[in-house]
């Protein structure tokens, strides 16, 4: 049988705790109730069997608790547990008053009706089955013996013990078969869950590798169709150099948990674009690597975008950082352009700008009219 899973473990805990607690509720409950009913030398018998089966069910039903989520006892712990309740249930001339064993309605009855019961919940169906079969003998030979075999209704309380316990085995079955279902329900939504998440990171991860082409060998190449390099330029063999390495998989491969300086990457990127960007010295920034490399590669193509269409060849960068926020803002006062008739195949800022910023956690926008220049703002806050 395969291990029990979240929701039949639990199931399996409570049916344990189930059997333990009722038997302990029933022997000791009843059997003080029926001593209430017993006087003289019965009651000193019926105290003595009482006192000896309630300090047995206590270690019985504490060996039960402590079982394992679809344990078995052990054989010699059933055997025991048997012959102890079969004996007390012999034991009924003198634990049962006269006039309540004829028709069954001693508190034996509850007694050997509750362990055929709770038997059902912590052992196999075999088990279970012998242990009916034996309760159902004691019982009767308890009243037979009782009784003297003379009249009485008793016969139909026996004989309604074996369908007890065919009813309390099937409600076991029934409870750890939902168990099952409910587990299964939960691992296919697990299944589901990590399919969708990877899933999304293999979008994100297409996403990203197509802005980073974007951003360089595709803007490199641009430039170069559209005149903006000259021929032999030293600049474009070191820009082809960088788009090559930052095209390498190790190279955009970073620890989620490491941390990168800002102020660095951005001196490096900065240095290496095809226009002169003014800002003010930076201290040492440390920020996490994802959205650091966020924020210098939207740094990279606002510049790249600076190049090829502002008709500038300046641009200023401005970083504030205060309290765990941070705001990156390039402007430039070249020609502007009107955000809303940028075609929607072009995906320079949509992808490798506001996507990017939204995939790191923070915030990108970019504003511009015509003549008026451009502002990218890059935000991003640590929570």
């Amino acid at each position: 049988m395969p291990e029990p899973q979240p929701v039949e473990r639990a199931m399996l805990r409570l049916s344990l705790q189930w059997a333990a607690y009722s038997r302990l509720v029933v022997t000791i409950g009843c059997g003080s109730l029926g001593l209430l009913l017993l006087d003289g030398s019965r009651l000193v018998t019926a105290a003595l069997v009482t006192v000896v089966l309630m300090i047995w069910t206590v270690i019985f039903s504490w060996r039960i608790l402590q079982m394992k989520d679809g344990g078995r006892l052990g054989p010699g712990w059933l055997a025991a547990d048997l012959s102890i309740v079969c004996a007390v249930l012999a034991t009924q001339y003198w634990t049962i008053p006269p006039d309540s064993v004829p028709d069954g309605s001693g508190w034996m009855n509850a007694l050997v009706a509750m362990t055929i019961v709770t038997y059902q919940w912590h052992t196999s169906p075999k088990v279970g089955a012998l242990a009916t079969v034996l309760l159902v003998a004691a019982y009767v030979v308890g009243i037979e013996g009782a009784t003297g075999g003379e009249g009485g209704t008793w016969p139909a309380p026996a004989i309604w013990l074996p369908t007890d316990g065919v009813l309390s085995r099937g409600l076991y079955v029934l409870l750890r078969r939902g168990g099952r279902r409910a587990d299964a329900y939960l691992a296919a939504g697990d299944r589901e869950r990590a399919a969708a998440e990877v899933s999304r990171a293999r979008r994100a991860d297409e996403r990203e590798h197509l802005a980073t082409l974007h951003d360089t060998a595709a803007a490199t190449l641009l430039m170069i169709g559209q005149g903006a390099v000259p021929r032999g330029s030293e600049w474009l063999q070191q820009q082809a150099r960088r788009d090559l390495e930052m095209l390498t998989p190790d190279a955009r491969a970073a620890p989620p948990a490491q941390t990168l300086d800002l102020a660095t990457m951005l001196a490096e990127t900065t240095a290496a674009g095809g226009v002169a960007v003014s800002y003010s010295p930076l201290q040492t920034l440390m920020l996490p690597s994802t959205p650091a490399i966020a924020i210098r590669d939207s740094v990279r193509e606002a510049l790249t975008n600076v190049a090829r269409h502002a008709s500038v060849s300046e641009a200023d960068l401005s970083v504030q950082h205060d309290r765990g926020r941070l705001v990156v803002e390039i402007r430039d006062q070249g020609r502007g352009f009107d955000p809303a008739e940028v075609p929607s195949h072009r995906r320079g800022i949509s992808e490798s700008i506001v996507s990017r910023m939204s995939r790191a956690g923070g915030l990108g926008t970019v504003s511009s009219s015509p003549g008026r220049g451009t502002v990218v703002r890059l935000e991003w806050a640590d929570a």
